[in-house]
């Protein structure tokens, strides 16, 4: 629906541009959508959700101009030693958690929508598939590597965020993905994949074995990623207590 292009603003700094792509501007809702987004992101304000400046919308091109963020993306440090990505999971715990304080899901949530600033402070980005916890859920087109296509009660709800979460957070610890798409599918948001099999489970316990904190974090992603997105996901809480005794060991570590 959308594509980002790189910017620059009067003064010279430079900017990303999120807008239509030219097949979708005449679609009905599309350009409303994109300026929910805006807007949501306007009253956000968060220091770790990615900030919004302005919304262009002419008759050739709808658009949000962006803050830049050219640190790269999260799933660069897949696989890499914790203490390079443990900070910006806890930054993108808060910026979950600001949005289900207000009431909001991001549904989108995976390591390809967290962003650095040239400082490397991440930020959260791509809220347009953002729905009101409680309303019934609407299918926008993640793949089901990132979330449970349908939540059981068929409406939008916290703790599929979290469920998207552990997903992220087992990407980091292993370098993988927890599902497998199956041998000879289409890609695609309709693609079938496999459940987290046990070579998985083995490569995710391998990352945490040496240290209690991972270990418990691992338990923690598994017990997630077994819930499907339902009873047993965990709470912003459970995971931010565990996050912070990863970040409290790491910060020990010669």
């Amino acid at each position: 629906m959308t594509e980002v292009w790189f910017g620059c603003s009067g003064d010279g700094h430079p900017r990303a541009i999120k807008t239509l792509k030219p097949d979708w501007l005449a679609k009905p809702g599309a350009r409303a959508r994109l300026q929910r987004e805006y807007e949501l992101l306007g009253s956000l304000r968060h220091p770790h959700i990615v900030s919004a400046e302005a919304f262009i919308d002419e008759a050739d091109c709808a658009a949000i101009v962006c803050e830049y963020l050219g640190g790269g993306d999260l799933v660069s440090l897949a696989g890499t030693p914790p203490r390079h990505w443990i900070a910006a999971v806890r930054d993108v715990l808060g910026a979950i958690e600001c949005l289900h304080d207000r009431g909001l899901a991001h549904r989108d949530v995976k390591a390809r929508n967290v962003m650095f600033d040239g400082e490397g402070r991440a930020r959260l980005i791509d809220l347009g598939s953002a729905a009101r916890i409680g309303t019934a859920w609407t299918h926008h087109g993640t793949t089901a590597a990132h979330r449970p296509d349908q939540p059981r009660s068929g409406r939008v709800g916290a703790e599929q965020d979290l469920y998207a979460f552990a997903v992220l957070l087992c990407e980091l610890l292993s370098g993988r993905l927890p599902f497998e798409q199956e041998p000879g599918a289409d890609t695609g948001a309709d693609t079938p994949w496999l459940t987290f099999e046990t070579k998985g489970r083995l490569e995710l316990a391998a990352q945490c074995k040496d240290s209690p904190e991972l270990a418990a974090l691992g338990q923690l992603v598994l017990a997630a990623l077994a819930s499907g997105g339902g009873p047993g996901t965990g709470s912003v809480l459970q995971f931010s207590n565990v996050i912070e005794s990863v970040l409290a060991s790491e910060s020990e570590q010669p």
